[in-house]
């Protein structure tokens, strides 16, 4: 009976210790970022940067890597003249500073 109280005892304590820091009212909560506090630049040109590197190491052929090319370029140098305003990829720049879609088609905007 003594090893069963202290066995439980152990347990509550362990569990005690495990849980504190989720109760601590000292700790602040993480914010995610907003999509717009991303680094300056455009995820195209980091898709530019990763189609490079698969033409180099043979993933992609030739025809798909120019018609790719083609697209994020266009997309990369839409978003660079925008500056800070999200641009959609058919309706161009957005006035909504913080909208991750287009509203007036929907399609999701380039930031």
């Amino acid at each position: 009976m003594t090893a069963l109280l202290v066995g439980t005892a152990l347990a509550v304590a362990s569990l005690c210790f495990v849980l504190y820091p989720l109760f601590r009212a000292d700790i602040s909560v993480a914010r995610r970022k907003s999509p717009h506090a991303r680094s300056r630049q455009s995820p195209a040109v980091d898709a530019l940067r990763e189609l490079e590197f698969d033409r180099q190491t043979g993933k992609i052929s030739d025809s798909d890597y120019e018609s790719l090319k083609a697209r994020y370029t266009a997309q990369a140098l839409a978003v660079m003249r925008a500056g800070n305003v999200p641009v959609c990829e058919r309706c161009g720049p957005r006035p909504e500073a913080e909208a991750e879609f287009c509203s007036n088609c929907g399609s999701p905007l380039l930031t």
